[in-house]
């Protein structure tokens, strides 16, 4: 795990793991004791800002990153383009409990026709479980939301509860409630966020929040930073009430835990869950103004532990994951702390120091260990990937150009600006590979020819379990691809006037 210039710091062979709360704990701890705080931090929230509302849509064409562009793979008469797989079966352990999927080509689509054709505005879909909720605004703005069986493609009901807007921007699908978040109001400088009732359709409820405003879902309570009122405010989801505030005039930064499980199940391209489980955790750390970090409940508001001062900056890179808070240090040389999130006030562990002339970047929860990307001298063809923790990989993983790490169960994807590279759990680097790889469990993902877009085209696409060779499944043909969403079994689509679900497995 050591890299050039961290000979301060032990390496991977003299780390000791007695103690499972504290994997990590190194002689470096004293010298923060002592008063050595490094300052200056920087942040990636988890996973690439994707979990943050309404952050949490997929970026369109218009939007993507150069991440998520990739080049198109030819896939025209009859020619069959073969996708390598990223590591041999020989080097995988997949997730306890999970297995390979047994992809099978895509079927005949089932077709689910909204009472108005879907349209070039806007267009998302969400699939949860069994169901497929489906979205698009007419040309006045007005939102139509659908939801179908996944099963046979039949409509459970249909709604435009949701109302007008100028612009809508993404959807989120939730057990009991689905939250649509509308574009900024030029005029008002706010956005809406509607509920409706996900077993009917009614709306449940309509809240105006600003521009710059966050929206983070839990179980049964979101939390909402009102900007403007300099408050944390909790809402109820199923009636938005609001259960609990506190007060906030510093504008804090919000950190949501995230746990294990919400790195096996289906994720969208940059790595937001389609089903989170949002009752595994439900800890969030609030970074005031005065670097002060706050570990709140949040369906309750309240303090959990003592907060702790000197920690980060709002504008830092932080993850937190799997009871740990980590900080990304941005002063020279750059350094990553780990904080137990049940104890704050406990020294400190330094899990990395990164040597000189080097940054630290993508900080991601991979398992229970912390991936990221030293650049070494700041030269981007010199990336590395490390895996710090318990099972940590032995070596750093060299993978030029990495502009994110979207995990995998243990293992996790390393997203350059054209391809995307594997890297499993034990730190095995596989073969690179063009197109948009998405994750489906903790050993199973889909992989698409070209980048997801608004505009109506095909999309090849392959299914790969990990550690064995990538399934072509066929082609979605005619969709928005940027507006699809999928789970292990299904793929639905907005295609040009209606919707399609595709399914991938017996």
């Amino acid at each position: 795990m050591a890299g050039p210039g961290d000979e301060d710091r032990p390496t991977a062979p003299e780390i000791e793991y007695s103690d499972p709360v504290d994997p990590w704990a190194t002689a470096e701890a004293a010298a923060i004791a002592a008063g050595g705080q490094p300052g200056g931090y920087t942040p990636h929230p988890y996973p690439g800002g994707t979990w943050t509302i309404p952050g949490a849509v997929e970026a369109t064409a218009e939007e993507e990153p150069a991440w998520k562009r990739r080049r198109t793979w030819l896939w025209a008469g009859g020619a069959t383009v073969v996708v390598a797989t990223a590591v041999t079966a020989a080097a995988v352990l997949l997730w306890p409990g999970v297995s390979p999927i047994d992809f099978v080509p895509l079927a005949e689509p089932r077709r689910v026709t909204p009472s108005v054709p879907v349209t070039s505005a806007f267009a998302d879909t969400e699939v949860l479980g069994d169901r497929a909720y489906l979205a698009s605004a007419d040309d006045d703005g007005t939102l139509r939301v659908v939801a179908a069986d996944t099963t046979d493609g039949s409509k459970l009901w249909e709604s435009d509860g949701a109302g007008q807007a100028t612009t809508w921007k993404s959807m989120l699908a939730l057990p009991g409630v689905v939250l649509l978040y509308s574009g900024p109001d030029s005029a008002t400088s706010t956005s809406r966020v509607v509920a409706l009732d996900a077993e009917d359709g009614k709306r449940l409820w309509d809240k105006r929040i600003g521009s710059y405003d966050e929206v983070h879902p839990g179980s049964k309570t979101a939390l909402w930073t009102d900007r403007e009122t300099k408050r944390l405010v909790g809402i109820g989801l199923s009636d938005g009430a609001e259960k609990w505030t506190q007060a906030d005039p510093d504008s804090s930064a919000i950190h949501p835990a995230t746990t294990l499980d919400d790195l096996t199940g289906p994720a969208g391209t940059g790595g937001r869950p389609f089903s989170p489980d949002f009752t595994d955790d439900e800890r969030f750390v609030q970074i005031d103004a005065d670097q002060t970090a706050t570990v709140r409940d949040l369906n309750t508001g309240k303090v959990v532990g003592d907060p702790l001062p000197s920690v980060a900056s709002t504008s830092d890179e932080i993850v937190v994951h799997n009871g740990r808070l980590y900080v990304r240090g941005s002063t020279a040389p750059q350094r990553i702390l780990s904080y137990d999130l049940g104890r704050l006030a406990d020294n400190p562990v330094i899990v990395h120091t990164a040597p000189p002339n080097s940054a630290l970047s993508e900080l991601a929860p991979c398992g229970e260990r912390l991936c990221f990307v030293q650049t070494e001298s700041y030269d981007r063809t010199k990336d590395r990937v490390f895996a710090l923790g318990k099972d940590g990989w032995p070596e750093p993983v060299d993978v030029p150009e990495v502009e994110a790490l979207v995990p995998v169960g243990d293992a996790v994807l390393a997203v350059g600006d054209e391809t995307t590279t594997l890297i499993d759990a034990s730190g095995g680097k596989g073969q690179t590979g063009q197109g948009v790889t998405v994750r489906l469990d903790a050993g199973n993902m889909l992989r698409f020819s070209d980048s997801l877009t608004t505009s109506v085209s095909d999309r090849a696409v392959w299914g790969i379990p990990l550690g064995e060779s990538a399934v072509p499944l066929g082609q979605l043909a005619d969709v928005r691809s940027a507006s699809c969403s999928w789970n292990t079994s299904v793929i639905a689509c907005a295609a040009e006037e209606d919707y399609v679900v595709y399914r991938f497995t017996d």
